[in-house]
């Protein structure tokens, strides 16, 4: 009876130690997130120099947003060795914050290649997020 009874608390506890472990939803979206990639081709009719900067200056805002509300909710109380160990439940975090930082990049490069089709796909592309 002590053995069964050992089992069950011993499932109960990995059980619960399963479902603390799982990812965040916004986590999981941002690392499952495509990254937009526009090339230049044709020229699309002429858009306003305005316009394009408020596009990348919006991207930026949400992307710098998000990248900070992943930080505040789930790095706190990180440590090195969080950081470092394979399995650690912050390991989805930092590769979310990678992907934003991706997302950062090419948003300049959209920018200084005034395409503003890959500036909207990114504007999309967060919507999700940031609702």
């Amino acid at each position: 009876m002590k053995t069964r009874s050992l089992l069950l608390t011993l499932l109960s506890l990995n059980l619960l130690t399963a479902c603390s472990a799982s990812a965040p939803d916004k986590v999981e979206q941002i690392h499952h997130m495509q990254v937009p990639l526009v090339l230049p081709g044709e020229k699309p009719p002429a858009v306003p120099a305005s316009h394009i900067a408020a596009l990348y200056q919006e991207n930026k805002v949400q992307i710098d947003r998000l990248s900070a509300q992943l930080k505040s909710e789930y790095l706190q109380h990180a440590t090195a060795k969080d950081i470092f160990t394979e399995d650690s439940s912050v390991q989805p975090v930092y590769a979310s914050l990678t992907k934003l930082e991706q997302l950062e990049l090419i948003n300049q490069q959209y920018l200084k290649d005034k395409n503003v089709i890959g500036l909207q796909k990114i504007k999309l592309a967060l919507e999700p997020l940031v609702t």
